[in-house]
């Protein structure tokens, strides 16, 4: 059964609109080290915790063509393999010499 731990106001039932005095909603969130199948804790904010820190330059990930005219276009015709009887005696190689 969960322990439940609770610090100033909160909505009487979990994940609904939740007001402030004005009329403008909290911003909730769920905090969590192992996600929902751990112990985690409902959050609300006054003001919604999206403020960015600090942002990293872009790294480049996109792939370096080791040589240009490499790649060839092939055709392994695999429809016309003719099936054998046992599973692995009618195995016939198609990449390989």
């Amino acid at each position: 059964m969960p322990h439940y731990y609770r610090l100033g106001n909160i909505p009487h039932k979990r994940h609904t609109q939740f007001r402030k005095p004005d009329g403008k909603l909290y911003s909730e969130q769920l905090f969590s080290t192992e996600g929902f199948s751990d112990d985690y804790s409902l959050l609300y904010h006054c003001h919604p915790p999206t403020q960015i820190i600090k942002t990293e330059p872009q790294v480049d990930v996109s792939p370096q063509v080791a040589e240009e005219k490499m790649l060839k276009h092939r055709c392994f015709e695999g429809f016309h393999v003719k099936p054998g009887g046992e599973f692995l005696q009618s195995r016939v190689p198609v990449l390989g010499e």
